[in-house]
């Protein structure tokens, strides 16, 4: 009977009936028993997830009810690593059943295969999760990977990869790569002392680091996944942007308005040399770090910086924050709005400002760009429409192969050309934060930017990620002005009033550069 449902069915799915204690007399009303969460994420994480590294299990997980997770921590954990399920102080609430359609979006975003359309959406929103559904699933999942192996060994990948090499000598340098790896992996007196994954990942880092530009980097996988610390959670953090683009350079690359990094006096680029008595070396991942520095709320960390050539220690307070895209206040007779970085809900916060901005009937207006890092480019285009004339240029990016145009297309504008606009800058006003000084500033002339010299980096990066959830982060477009088309990396924006920092002033929270605009 069994066999007549599915062939070789694992034990796993077998547990299904086991935990519902039914026998196998009538199939159809045990395929269509409704397991709980805990269950249909344990399916998920041993036959949907495949291979991850061990990284995951160092994910720190925020759920309200972490208690009843028990023994099922792990699966979480793998769950949270991919993304498909969001990482936030809620209930999981394991013991409830799941909607369908949650559960095949879950899957359609694991796996790129597509289990919902219009005709069965509806159908799948009014139901809940069945053991058929999971049965269906691991079904298709096992018979895709039994066609994706017949497909590699039905194709030689090097014959591939030296198909698209069109000079000779590449070709051979390539073949002695692969020749140098197999040779010592193979025939090294001490190869049982190799460790070929350092071989093979610090070989692809270098391969990368040679692409000529600052901001292709290759991460293996730890790295990969947290060569960029999220900031729509909530957590006990320093509250900094931090990268490592290179092995043992830890860099503070934004200390947040307000955190505890900036009270502290970080800078930006500092580099941590250690992390209370832990010492950043080569070995040290991104992960090992900031696992390093993040802990619970109110705890001290003591970070050991070299600033230029000047090494301090600095004392943090942890706090445990929500980070904003954007906040915004009045100030006297200005409406201040402050845009700490281009991520995925600052269109809407920004928006927000926006219209509260007109209902405050302000004329005076100040856009603080100051230390904001950039972000996503469609992000930045979306805030211009709400000021550019409708069909004219936002931004231009120039591919490889071909130009692309932003166009201004929304309905409702904020036309800045009569308000006294000014908008604050830094040299640590990089990239998306640049693109919308200058197209403001290109757009309406009577805006006036403030302070001194920007970042200049205008190049776009992509990411290619591998099945070892390493990732390539490389440079495949540069941006250029909507007008003049000039591509500013190494070109700054150039400030119509130059107002330097009172770093003195600024310990007492004295900012002179904001109150120069705001006594004006």
């Amino acid at each position: 009977m069994i066999k007549n449902i599915y062939k070789n069915l694992l034990i796993f799915i077998l547990s299904f009936f086991v935990v519902f204690g039914v026998s196998f007399a009538d199939n159809q009303e045990k395929l269509d028993l409704e397991p709980n969460r805990k269950l249909i994420f344990e399916f998920i994480s041993n036959y949907v997830i495949w291979e991850l590294p061990e990284s995951y299990k160092y994910i720190n997980l925020y759920y309200k009810d972490l208690k009843t997770l028990k023994n099922n921590k792990e699966i979480i954990q793998k769950i949270v690593y991919t993304w498909a399920l969001p990482n936030k102080k809620a209930n999981l609430n394991l013991d409830k059943k799941l909607k369908a359609l949650e559960f095949f979006y879950m899957i359609n975003y694991l796996t790129w295969y597509d289990f919902v359309d219009e005709e069965n959406k509806s159908i799948l929103q009014n139901r809940f999760v069945k053991v058929s559904d999971l049965l269906m699933v691991k079904d298709i999942l096992e018979e895709e990977k039994i066609n994706l192996d017949k497909q590699w060994e039905n194709l030689d990948r090097f014959d591939y990869y030296f198909s698209i090499l069109k000079d000779e000598k590449d070709k051979q340098k390539l073949d002695i790569l692969l020749d140098v790896y197999a040779t010592l992996s193979n025939e090294h007196i001490d190869t049982e002392k190799l460790d070929k994954d350092k071989m093979l990942y610090s070989s692809i880092e270098w391969l990368a680091s040679w692409a000529g530009d600052e901001y292709s980097v290759y991460f293996p996988p730890t790295e990969s996944k947290n060569f960029e610390e999220s900031l729509s959670w909530e957590f006990e953090w320093i509250w900094a942007y931090v990268e490592m683009s290179k092995p043992w350079v830890l860099l503070i690359s934004s200390p947040l308005p307000g955190s505890p990094s900036e009270k502290a006096w970080l800078k930006w680029w500092d580099i941590v040399l250690k992390v209370d008595n832990f010492e950043i070396t080569k070995d040290t991942s991104l992960n090992d770090a900031v696992w390093k520095i993040k802990w619970i709320a109110n705890s001290l960390v003591t970070l050991t910086i070299l600033r230029w050539e000047e090494v301090l220690k600095i004392e943090i307070t942890r706090w445990k924050v929500v980070v904003k895209d954007i906040e915004y206040e009045e100030k006297w007779e200005y409406f201040y709005i402050h845009i700490k970085n281009f991520w995925e809900k600052v269109f809407a916060e920004f928006n927000n400002a926006i219209n509260d901005f007109k209902k405050s009937k302000k004329t005076k207006l100040i856009i603080d760009l100051r230390n904001n890092p950039g972000g996503y480019l469609d992000k930045v285009a979306s805030m211009l429409d709400l000021f550019v004339p409708n069909w004219e240029k936002t931004v231009v990016v120039k591919y490889k192969d071909f130009d692309y145009n932003y166009y201004a297309s929304n309905i409702e504008k904020t036309d800045l050309s009569n308000i006294d606009t000014y908008i604050l800058i830094n040299s640590w006003t990089a990239s998306a934060s640049e693109i919308m000084a200058w197209t403001l500033k290109d757009y309406f002339k009577n805006i006036k930017i403030v302070w001194e010299k920007s970042f200049w980096k205008w190049s776009v990066q992509t990411m290619r990620e591998y099945v070892d959830w390493s990732m390539l982060k490389y440079t495949n477009a540069k941006w250029y002005t909507w007008k003049t088309l000039t591509w500013i990396d190494k070109v700054w924006i150039m400030p119509d009033i130059e107002i330097k920092l009172d770093v003195e002033k600024l310990k007492s929270w004295v900012d002179n550069q904001l109150n120069y605009i705001l006594n004006k």
